[in-house]
């Protein structure tokens, strides 16, 4: 299994990419003169392109295998970041975002491609591995990446995670194992669709609002509230290392409850922490509650790929586009809910997102062979 390492820190570097704007939405705000609406549109373009990717990289990553596919787009974030911390205004700035979130696009779909080809008996326990290990990515994109803001400032984080991009391409590319040729192209299902509707729906609520709290309005949420980086780097921290909990707890839960169970006690979580801290309640264990059940997201995905054997690339990159979507949505959308209803009111409707998600755990959406997990 230690070869496929590389795929599992491909994602963890991609969490660090996606979440960098939360720990350093102060000195970015600051040094470009953006207001939450703009920094908020910034941060999203990231999911925009990671969303409008997802489909034409899937039917890539099914002809030529994770190995070759995920190589190639980590060398693109690498440019992407170069770009973000050279750049004096908007234009490079949002093109940098823009291949950052093209170049990780698929690092979770490809490493559970990688680990259906390579290890299928263990899918469910590598993808709660993996999702915990970009848990490890989110945490160094708290506490210490505002240490390493104060050492290198802004544009000097994003130089050095460009060439950590290009190292882990170059990993991947020269130290994973080649997949079988009959697994790089497998004949299309006759009743596969592009986008599976059920899971993706759950995808949009769920991965959506997590991702978009996580990634940026945590941060600016306790900014809002007065604590200084130092406490923001530290709820964030604390919001990210139950995230991992969750996302080892999540596999284990699905292996014993199914997943559609597993699935509907982590959007249950993350509601509630939602709740907790639209609520005023302490925003240390309201974070904290948010992480563990966010961190249940991956089992979505793994989900996905066990009910469209003939195409498991596009079927989870179908999923993973309406969920990126609705990190796009609410992470944006959020900025006007805040400006109308204060940062409490837009976490209340955000709550409320997650029960209408969960809808389709109750039997209206998933199929039963989904449940079992």
């Amino acid at each position: 299994m230690k070869a496929l390492l590389p795929f599992a820190l491909g994602y963890a570097l991609s969490y660090v990419l996606r979440s960098a704007n939360a720990a350093l939405a102060e000195p970015l705000a600051q040094d470009l003169a953006l207001s939450p609406s703009a920094l908020g549109l910034l941060t999203s373009l990231f999911y925009l392109a990671f969303a409008l990717a997802q489909l034409p990289l899937g039917r890539l990553l099914d002809r030529l295998g994770p190995r070759r596919t995920l190589g190639g787009l980590f060398a693109v974030a690498g440019v992407g970041c170069l770009l973000f911390a050279w750049a004096k205004g908007w234009p490079l700035l949002a093109l940098g975002r823009v291949l950052m979130g093209v170049g990780v696009a698929l690092a979770l779909v490809g490493a559970l491609r990688a680990y259906q080809i390579h290890r299928p008996q263990h899918l469910n326990l590598l993808s709660g591995a993996t999702v915990a290990l970009g848990g490890l990515g989110g945490l160094l994109a708290a506490s210490p990446l505002v240490s390493l803001e104060a050492a290198l400032g802004w544009r000097g984080v994003f130089g050095l995670l460009g060439f950590l991009a290009w190292g882990l391409a170059l990993a991947i590319r020269w130290g994973t194992p080649p997949e079988p040729p009959q697994e790089k192209s497998l004949p299309e299902g006759p009743r596969f669709r592009p986008i599976p509707l059920s899971p993706g729906l759950l995808a949009f609520a769920y991965i959506g609002g997590f991702f978009a709290v996580q990634s940026f309005w945590a941060g600016a949420f306790a900014y809002a509230q007065g604590l200084s980086p130092q406490e923001v780097g530290r709820v964030l921290s604390g919001l990210n290392l139950a995230s991992i909990l969750g996302a080892l707890g999540g596999g284990g839960l699905a292996a014993r409850l199914g997943s559609g169970r597993a699935l509907l006690l982590g959007m249950g979580l993350f509601g509630l922490g939602l709740l907790w801290a639209s609520g005023g309640g302490n925003l240390g264990a309201a974070y904290a509650l948010m992480g563990l059940g966010g961190g249940f997201n991956g089992l979505v995905l793994a989900h996905t790929a066990t009910l469209f054997p003939h195409a498991p690339g596009r079927a989870m990159a179908g999923v993973n586009l309406l969920g990126v979507l609705g990190i796009f949505a609410l992470q944006a959308g959020l900025g006007p809910a805040v400006e109308v209803l204060g940062y409490r009111g837009a976490l209340l409707l955000l709550a409320l997102l997650q029960g209408l998600g969960a809808l389709p755990l109750l039997g209206l959406g998933l199929p039963a062979r989904g449940r079992r997990g």
